[in-house]
């Protein structure tokens, strides 16, 4: 039985669901019963999301957020960063998913939007935790990033497309080999889409 990863945030239990880190980062603002959340409100929740989207390990995220509690306006300055660039991320996978309509989003768009985040960090610096206090703080954006170039550089195992259940929006890798995978999960989304066909269907028999 595949064990699937989750992430405790404070609006609750966000199971990593989508195939890659990028996709996973991007799910973590989307539509919940018909409420849109935003499951890293934080800074603090940013870096604990990336310890289970294994973008940071435990040493990382336990530096990172013992030197984030001495500076909490830089904090969350980087903490809008990373929602800005979620935004852009988002966009450029609504225009890349396969079962949506077709829609040009500029690359170089998406390509600045990286540069921004990296904030001109060396390559090596995403490899290991820097004792720099700037650089610690930043190193959950630079793993962002680095996450959303690897989805654009090397092609993925599968298309990119997006939740087909209503008020939901999460975007997936669909790895299936016999059909399309419709929904981020099957028994969620999967399980109300089909109940939802099921109660419309016996009403219009009635």
């Amino acid at each position: 039985m595949e064990i699937v990863r989750a992430y405790q945030s404070p609006l609750g239990r966000m199971r990593m669901l989508a195939g890659t880190p990028a996709l996973d980062f991007a799910n973590t603002l989307h539509w919940r019963d018909g409420e849109l959340l935003d499951f890293v409100p934080t800074y603090r929740a940013l870096v604990e999301f990336c310890g289970p989207a294994h973008l940071l390990s435990d040493k990382e995220m336990r530096h990172v957020l013992r030197v984030a509690k001495d500076y909490p306006q830089r904090t969350a300055m980087l903490h809008a960063d990373a929602l800005a660039f979620r935004a852009v991320l988002k966009n450029w996978l609504a225009a890349s998913a396969v079962n949506l309509p077709h829609r040009r989003v500029p690359q170089k768009t998406f390509a600045a939007a990286i540069d921004k985040l990296g904030d001109g960090v060396a390559l090596g610096e995403l490899l290991t935790l820097a004792d720099e206090t700037v650089t610690a703080l930043r190193l959950p954006l630079l793993r962002i990033a680095a996450a959303a170039c690897l989805l654009v550089l090397f092609s993925p195992q599968g298309d990119i497309r997006q939740c087909e259940a209503d008020g939901c929006g999460g975007f997936f890798l669909n790895t299936s080999r016999s059909k399309p995978r419709r929904w981020c999960s099957m028994d969620g989304c999967g399980n109300r889409a089909k109940a939802a066909r099921f109660r419309k269907a016996r009403k219009s028999s009635s």
